[in-house]
């Protein structure tokens, strides 16, 4: 029976550990690997010391600093409502493609295309126009 309470206790651990959401996007660097936590990501606090925090993600054991956690049950603090003023105004309505400025090229194939046809239009606006009848 003595033998089977610290068996208890290693199993009962993962289940006790506290849980805490990431602040903002951190790197967490393992022992052979580094893994890149999102802000708002949960993860699994096994220590905490005052300025650094041990944490399990996937399998993954590192130390981030505590300033860029927050405890699990602040982060799922209800937040307030919208206004309905605010999420029933309409959006605006959608710009007319078929008219008005074009988009500019994407491609580099799109952008060769549109440097030419500027080079050609300020080579005719260049261009001297002869008189129709010369001396008068």
């Amino acid at each position: 029976m003595k033998r089977l309470l610290p068996l208890l206790l290693l199993l009962a651990s993962p289940l006790i550990a506290d849980m805490a959401v990431v602040r903002e996007n951190t790197l967490l660097k393992g022992d052979r690997s580094a893994v890149s936590i999102k802000a708002g990501t949960s993860v699994e606090v096994i220590a905490r010391d005052d300025d650094y925090a041990t944490i399990k993600y996937r399998n993954v054991t590192g130390k981030i600093p505590v300033s860029k956690l927050v405890e699990a049950k602040e982060a799922a603090a209800p937040k307030p409502a919208e206004k309905p003023a605010e999420a029933a105004k309409p959006s605006a309505p959608p710009a007319d493609t078929t008219t008005g400025a074009r988009r500019p090229p994407t491609t580099n194939y799109g952008k060769a295309v549109q440097k030419a046809k500027d080079n050609a239009a300020a080579h005719e606006k260049n261009l001297v126009k002869p008189a129709d009848e010369p001396g008068k």
